[in-house]
């Protein structure tokens, strides 16, 4: 297991323990994480000592495990002595899941300061989705993301707000947003600064995301009881533009990418520990 890098504004013990967690994992279950990260890094610039945090992880087994008649566990929850919620996904299923237009697994590969993982494995996974996945279909992942949750801004106060849940639709929106105006190639930063750096929008748009990421890293989040105006702007256009994303054609899945998707994945089988 690679060394994690930085702890920053986390709170070391918190830290420390959800890495002697990884281990352990590793240790009793025979198996490899191949990174590990906080989901909270994807939307906040700094956390306070008391967050709770939310990880996710992606691990791979020996090759005996896979040859079972019954292989089990593609999704791994882990209890820890700290407040977190955190699960992890088998390599088996990540890959599935990528080909198949789920591209969540390249946000968590983004998550800086990891708090386990082999250093080279996220470069590889980016590399793998950028050759062999579809952009299209990762773009009507988040059209679907944000059509399903279109009533948390339908104008009437929401009283509550649970921010990944706006982060969430803000983030999808940015995401779509990204893909038109990059001509559905690449793969778009992970963290909300950087994919909101990375695309064009008006000032005002970009001072309403800042303004909410300052209120979550303050604790004020549920003082807010409206979606700011640019922020419904930005999700009611994309909203709109989705029937023009659903008529775009997609990348057939082939005989080729089922062999690079395997020989990806015996090479993480067998390569060795940092």
């Amino acid at each position: 297991m690679g060394a994690p890098s930085q702890v920053g504004s986390e709170s070391s013990s918190v830290f420390m323990e959800l890495e002697k967690g990884f281990r352990n994992l590793e240790n009793e279950r025979n198996l490899r994480v191949l990174h590990a990260g906080d989901l909270s890094h994807l939307y906040l610039h700094k956390k306070s000592e008391a967050h709770y945090a939310n990880c996710r992880f992606i691990y791979i087994r020996s090759i005996e495990h896979y040859l079972s008649l019954f292989p089990v566990d593609e999704t791994i929850d882990v209890d820890v002595n700290v407040p977190a919620n955190v699960s992890g996904w088998d390599l088996k299923k990540t890959l599935i899941a990528l080909l198949k237009g789920n591209p969540e697994s390249l946000d968590w590969v983004q998550l800086r300061d990891p708090y386990a993982g082999h250093d080279e494995f996220p470069k590889s996974l980016i590399s793998f989705a950028l050759e062999h996945c579809d952009p299209v279909r990762f773009a009507l992942y988040h059209y679907n993301r944000i059509e399903r949750q279109k009533h948390r801004f339908d104008g009437v106060s929401l009283g509550e707000i649970v921010p990944e849940r706006l982060y969430d639709l803000i983030r999808s929106s940015l995401v779509l947003r990204w893909y038109n105006q990059n001509r559905y190639q690449g793969v778009p930063p992970s963290r909300l600064s950087d994919i909101a750096e990375a695309t064009f929008i008006r000032p005002v748009l970009r001072g309403e995301i800042e303004e909410l990421v300052e209120r979550s890293e303050a604790g004020m989040i549920k003082d807010v009881v409206r979606t700011a105006g640019a922020v419904s702007d930005l999700i009611l256009a994309e909203l709109e533009a989705g029937p023009a994303l659903l008529a775009r054609r997609r990348r057939q899945f082939t005989q080729e990418t089922a062999a690079q998707a395997d020989r990806f994945f015996l090479k993480w089988a067998v390569i060795p520990k940092n």
